[in-house]
């Protein structure tokens, strides 16, 4: 029996990011047509995530991000340099067909390529240019122009933001590999109904606004919660972000109808038990918890931030709400608090919507036609 190619995915997440959960989707969806590998940083908790769907494949790094800090800067060559000349013996050994690298700002690929391994590989970019210092982001970019054989962005919204280039192409993010729990609606019965935000804690993630229109609109639909579901991703900066929230749900007098969720590694419930689904994020290149949203049936109210008008159609599916306006947030909460059958009627549609529109055939195919080429290509 001949033997499967063999994709090594190179990810720098330390905690289960959107970034992560596309990628092992993928991964999943090709697993007759490929074999995957993985290597993540030393300690991440997205290790669990990744065995969960059946890989068992997988190799720690000690990966470290670039970040403003001056000892980030000092230290993040060194760790570059040993890490490529890891992952450049073990890409030989183990005899890999193509390495993945999933987000731009991991040059791990483009140096094992400066140390004479001709393996090809393939760069995703999951984030919107502007997350980034103009001039750091374009000599990232350019870097894999000269290097890698493809470059996969998740959105419209990211291609627009880049030169064209004739290796770019645009590839959306793939829909949830199962459903266990039945479906489910909106119950009336209940004594209490959720607005559910799940994103990790960061700043521009957009928990602060959910957090003040909720304040706004607390009165007029007093039998409604806010559930915030999410980690800090082990980071201080996190952490105290989730502080100044808790501090400021005390200031507003609403923090007994505030839930604070740090993990959960059932998603589907949450979404299933939510009545509405926010997300009012900054900057989304695509949105893995819109696609999820829509995926389990909730109605969602997301901001037009990117990637989200792609996903949504705009009071079918969910709504969209101006970027960082509050009032329209909240506008947008209270009317759909008080609308169940249009509530309803959105979560059915939404349902039917993200299956039609990011099947496997239009998502994952696409990848694997990629890597076909590629390998062809050798």
């Amino acid at each position: 029996m001949k033997s499967k190619p063999v994709i090594l995915v190179i990810e720098n997440s330390i905690d289960v990011t959107g970034a992560l959960k596309s990628i092992t989707r993928t991964a999943f969806d090709l697993r007759s047509f490929f074999d995957f590998e993985f290597i993540i940083p030393k300690n991440s908790k997205g290790r669990f995530w990744i065995e969960d769907k059946g890989f068992n494949k997988i190799r720690e790094l000690p990966l470290r991000e670039l970040s403003r800090r001056f000892s980030s800067l000092i230290l993040y060559i060194p760790f570059l340099l040993a890490n490529a000349i890891r992952l450049n013996r073990m890409v030989k050994q183990k005899g890999i067909s193509i390495m993945h690298v999933n987000d731009l700002y991991n040059l791990l690929p483009v140096v094992i390529r400066l140390l004479g391994n001709s393996t090809p590989y393939i760069c995703h970019i999951r984030f919107l240019p502007d997350r980034f210092p103009a001039w750091l982001f374009n000599f990232w970019l350019r870097l894999h122009f000269r290097f890698a054989e493809r470059i996969v962005v998740v959105s419209k919204s990211v291609e627009r933001m880049l030169p064209p280039h004739p290796k770019i192409t645009v590839i959306h993010n793939e829909l949830p590999v199962e459903e266990i729990h039945p479906e489910r609606l909106a119950n009336s019965g209940n004594k209490h109904y959720t607005f559910l935000y799940i994103s990790n804690f960061m700043i521009g993630k957009g928990q602060d606004f959910a957090l003040q229109s909720f304040a706004h609109i607390h009165e007029t639909v007093p039998e409604w919660k806010l559930r915030f579901v999410g980690g800090d991703m082990g980071l201080k900066k996190n952490r105290d972000y989730v502080n100044r929230l808790k501090h400021r749900a005390e200031e507003l007098k609403i923090a007994r109808k505030i839930e604070w969720v740090e993990f959960t590694k059932d998603v589907e419930r949450e979404y299933k038990q939510a009545d509405i689904v926010l997300n009012f994020s900054e900057s989304e290149s695509f949105s893995i918890t819109c696609l999820e949203a829509l995926y389990y049936g909730r109605p969602l109210i997301a901001t037009d931030c990117g990637g989200p008008a792609e996903i949504i159609d705009h009071k079918i599916t969910g709504i969209l709400v101006p970027n960082r306006n509050g009032e329209a947030m909240a506008e947008a909460m209270k009317e759909l608090a008080m609308m169940p059958k249009q509530r309803e009627e959105m979560g059915l549609a939404a349902r039917d919507s993200v299956r039609y529109k990011f099947s496997v055939e239009k998502t994952s195919v696409r990848l694997k036609e990629i890597y076909e080429q590629v390998l062809k290509q050798q």
